[in-house]
């Protein structure tokens, strides 16, 4: 068993931009990275659920530096937690503007309305309008909403956390061992998309189990040369060598991180792993293995021949 604790609570500063087209399609601009964690989609689904409009009539812009809105890096776990509470308040901007400007169509007050698949409602005589019907209406002006990450409270730690379990085998003939099942429980707050967050959490649990069990950089000590380069002689794990995987989120909104109730994924899940697998071990021969990737070599040296021979 091990069990993380990690800063995911993201911060300042990070900015956003949500605008309302003549044609009811949304944009969200903002110059936060998108590294294949799904960012993009989750800052369309936060901007989604605050106008009221439908997921596929958003679409986020990202990633140029110089022309949108300025966005922290993406690395340490933040993305999420730092550039959507700063996408949020933008929407609710652009929500606003666009409640005033449908209030005076519908001839009712803003507080009557609410807005549902990209569709105004005025909640007392049920009359409605398009996303794209009160923008066509109002011609060149366009709805924009700007919104910028708060800072975090001060004295508070925002962290996310994880606890991983391995149960693993040891030949004791070869030293070679095998994970046979992880069991892995993260709170990393309120989880915007599920199948991302998922993926992201067995995909850091795999990437975990490459560090333990086989990833290793072999140099020439003279010559400073890697005598590994290529997928060919450095082994990652492959789809023989996966173990059961018993991965779950405990979610649950963390308010005090940030006002979406999101914490960061990506790191956490790959950290724990190696020192349950390393602990599991310890607890199969009577003895730690103290260093890693834990090859059959590296096992049997710490054993013993008389150990495992027992």
């Amino acid at each position: 068993m091990a069990s993380l604790t990690w800063n995911a609570g993201g911060g300042p500063p990070a900015y956003a931009t949500v605008r309302i087209n003549r044609d009811g399609t949304i944009e969200v601009l903002t110059g936060a990275q998108d590294l294949g964690t799904g960012a993009r989609t989750v800052f369309s689904q936060i901007a989604a659920e605050v106008l009221g409009a439908r997921l596929e009539d958003v679409r986020t812009i990202l990633g140029d530096t110089e022309r949108l809105p300025f966005a922290s890096n993406s690395w340490g776990s933040i993305t999420t937690a730092s550039v959507g509470p700063a996408v949020r308040v933008a929407a609710l901007e652009a929500r606003d503007s666009l409640f005033e400007a449908a209030a005076e169509l519908l001839g009712c007050s803003v507080e009557d309305l609410e807005a549902r698949d990209s569709e105004v409602r005025d909640t007392t005589t049920d009359r409605c309008m398009l996303f794209k019907d009160v923008c066509g209406r109002l011609g060149d002006v366009m709805i924009i909403g700007q919104g910028s990450r708060g800072p975090n409270p001060e004295k508070t730690a925002m962290s996310a956390f994880g606890a991983h379990f391995a149960e693993v085998e040891v030949d004791t003939e070869t030293g070679r061992v095998r994970v046979l099942r992880i069991v892995a429980a993260h709170d990393s707050g309120r989880i915007i998309n599920p199948t991302l967050a998922e993926g992201q959490l067995e995909g850091g649990i795999i990437q975990g189990l490459g560090y333990a069990l086989f990833e290793e950089r072999v140099m020439d000590a003279t010559l400073g040369v890697s005598l590994n380069p290529t997928m060919h002689d450095y082994k990652i794990p492959t789809i023989g060598d996966m173990p059961t995987i018993d991965a779950f989120f405990i979610d649950r909104a963390d308010v005090i991180a940030n006002h979406t109730g999101a914490k960061g994924v990506a790191e956490p899940p790959i950290i724990p792993v190696a020192p349950a697998i390393a602990n599991a071990v310890a607890d199969a021969l009577g003895v730690e293995v103290t260093e890693l990737p834990l090859t059959p070599w590296r096992i049997m040296n710490a054993a013993g021949p008389e150990r495992l021979d027992s």
